[in-house]
């Protein structure tokens, strides 16, 4: 006897009906049973409990088996319980109340039966789905045959949304038909197609071969006989049994034979039972219709979701990080590659992939075009930056921000706005709204003579800051940067120690001895605390006080206190020639490692690495 009769006989003994219990789970069902046998009748001798209330008890009793079971899915591919899909839902037939009484009750041939409305003693297709211990003597009987009835008829289960079926398992009441067809839809009734056919003659009923010579024909004669008289079955399996312990069940191929929306069983074509001392008639009469199976979750979820009632669900508990009715699609933040059915063959479970989008978006999206250019590595893009980011890993930041040099990429306030001076910068370009920098380094584009992060002053060499820039001096050396006022060596010394300079090779005082030394490598600076940065030089021009020397910065490797940025910039090497210095040539076309110290940091010592790469 099944567990689940066990607990319908406990229900009938301890709470004088039986309850439909919301879980599924025949093994749960049992132990919960016990459970309440062994608790609740011994602390409230014959207090009955109310349905709702276990239901609610079942519920809990389930979330608890759930999550206990969640592991198996954790890195398995895994599949729901199979259940009746039958329990719960209406069955439609094309003939109406059948019953023992002397008047039959036949409604219109194509409507569905209401069972509330059929007299008592009829024998409605909601019967097909009573428990056989429970209730042994209800049945379905059918019309046909009958001068009311054609003789052919039909019992049909509609589905709300696809399910996966394993088997059909028919039990009659009467003799099995002579011929009868196991069909099925995928699109909710419109198109049938047949499972199984079965017939005494395959030839002469179907026009094909029968499945015992011709293994694999669609139609088979076996089920067919009229005996037993009583109690025969017709079982049908959707995967033959042959090939289904090597087929992967979450496949195309088999997802193909296993997959339905609605089942239909057209009983063609009755017959007597010659055995029977007292033949029984040569209506249809279907005790039992089992048409086991589940959810369809592509190997992707352990349970369906959970109704309260003795119901297979069609929706999928998900795991791997999947999503959907049928765990169909990745969930919104894991599209970093395709979403792939798990592999039952092999167990894999092919989760899908988180994208990485630094904390700064919820959801992102698969790109055809990212997979194939990544190689099958990445195919992720993040949908909606947030916290003023910007790319396909939300790992730039939008115009108008820069990056905050003290926060890690996946804080909220990683890019923080450029603050650039409206006189000293440069106008923001057609269509775009507020200043603009450099989105790493938050250097502002500033108009021609000046300087600083945030374009707020002149230059060495510069005076007069304003709307239209900053004016070169008219100096032998440099001048005053309010007023233009020539300076003299001391005055043109201290204005180069305490103001914002750019690049600038190094300071010296009175006589100096300027030392080269030679550089093994870049790394050899990543151990200094210079700014420096690869460039190639454009053009060298002679101001008379100072050189403008044209570069297109191609790699910054450093850039603290002076700013650098790639691109075209001016660059105003400070002169020391006239304090017996050498300096380095500086000649167009040639790629130089130009090296800052920090310009309140005085010191003798050159730091120059002359290098042949091409800038790139």
């Amino acid at each position: 006897m099944s567990n689940f009769s066990l607990y319908q006989r406990w229900s009938i003994k301890h709470l004088g009906r039986p309850v439909h219990f919301c879980q599924r789970d025949a093994l749960t069902v049992l132990e919960a049973a016990f459970y309440f046998n062994k608790e609740f009748s011994s602390v409230i001798p014959g207090r009955t409990l109310d349905s709702r209330i276990i239901c609610t008890l079942c519920a809990a009793l389930r979330s608890l088996v759930a999550r206990d079971m969640l592991s198996r899915c954790v890195d398995h591919a895994c599949s729901p319980p199979i259940g009746n899909l039958a329990s719960g839902r209406t069955l439609h037939t094309l003939s109406g109340c059948w019953g023992n009484s002397s008047h039959h009750h036949s409604p219109s041939p194509h409507s569905p039966v209401t069972p509330h409305l059929c007299p008592k003693d009829t024998h409605p297709p909601a019967h097909m789905t009573d428990d056989p211990f429970l209730h042994p003597d209800t049945w379905w009987e059918s019309g046909a045959g009958t001068a009311l009835q054609p003789e052919h008829d039909e019992i049909r289960l509609d589905l709300e949304t696809k399910f996966c079926l394993s088997y059909v398992v028919v039990v009659f009441r009467s003799p099995r038909p002579a011929a009868m067809a196991i069909e099925r839809s995928l699109d909710f009734g419109k198109t049938w197609q047949p499972l199984k056919l079965f017939a005494h003659n395959c030839s002469a009923e179907f026009g094909l071969s029968d499945d015992f010579s011709q293994p694999g024909s669609l139609c088979t004669s076996r089920y067919t006989s009229a005996t037993p008289c009583r109690g025969g079955e017709v079982i049908l399996r959707t995967l033959d049994p042959s090939t289904a312990k090597t087929l992967d069940p979450y496949s195309p191929g088999a997802l193909t034979h296993l997959t339905l929306t609605n089942l239909r069983i057209r009983l063609l074509k009755a017959q007597t039972c010659k055995a029977s001392v007292n033949p029984l008639g040569t209506r249809h009469t279907d005790g039992t219709l089992l048409a086991r199976g589940t959810c369809l979750c592509h190997g992707h979820a352990e349970h369906c979701v959970h109704r309260c009632v003795f119901q297979v669900s069609g929706r999928c508990l998900c795991t791997h990080h999947t999503a959907g009715h049928h765990c169909e699609k990745c969930a919104p933040l894991y599209n970093e590659r395709p979403w792939r059915p798990a592999n039952g063959s092999s167990g894999a479970p092919n989760p899908c992939q988180k994208c990485e989008c630094h904390g700064h978006a919820d959801s992102c999206h698969f790109s055809q075009r990212a997979w194939l250019s990544s190689g099958g590595v990445s195919g992720g893009v993040c949908d909606d930056c947030r916290h003023n980011t910007v790319g396909r890993r939300c790992q730039r930041c939008r115009h108008g921000y820069h990056r905050h040099p003290s926060l890690p990429l996946n804080s909220p306030y990683a890019c923080t706005r450029c603050w650039c001076d409206p006189q000293g910068s440069l106008p923001p370009r057609p269509g775009e709204e507020g200043p603009w920098c450099h989105s790493r380094s938050g250097q502002c584009h500033c108009k021609s003579g000046v300087g600083g992060t945030s374009c707020s002053h002149c230059l060495a060499g510069y005076w007069g800051f304003g709307e239209e820039g900053c004016k070169a001096c008219a100096c032998p050396r440099s001048c005053d940067p309010t007023n233009g006022h020539c300076l003299d060596r001391a005055g043109y010394l201290h204005s180069a120690l305490h103001k914002d300079q750019s690049i600038s090779q190094c300071v010296c005082k009175g006589k100096c001895s300027c030392k080269e030394k030679r550089l093994r490598s870049v790394s050899d600076l990543c151990k200094t605390k210079y700014d420096y940065g690869k460039k190639l030089v454009l053009s060298a021009h002679d101001k008379g006080s100072h050189a403008e020397v044209q570069v297109k910065v191609c790699k910054v490797f450093r850039s603290g206190q002076v700013a650098l940025y790639l691109g075209n910039n001016k660059i105003y090497p400070l002169s020391w020639t006239s304090r017996g210095c050498t300096c380095p040539v500086l000649n167009p076309g040639k790629i130089e490692l130009n090296v800052n110290k920090r310009l309140w940091s005085r010191t003798n010592t050159l730091l120059v690495n002359r290098s042949d790469d091409c800038c790139s």
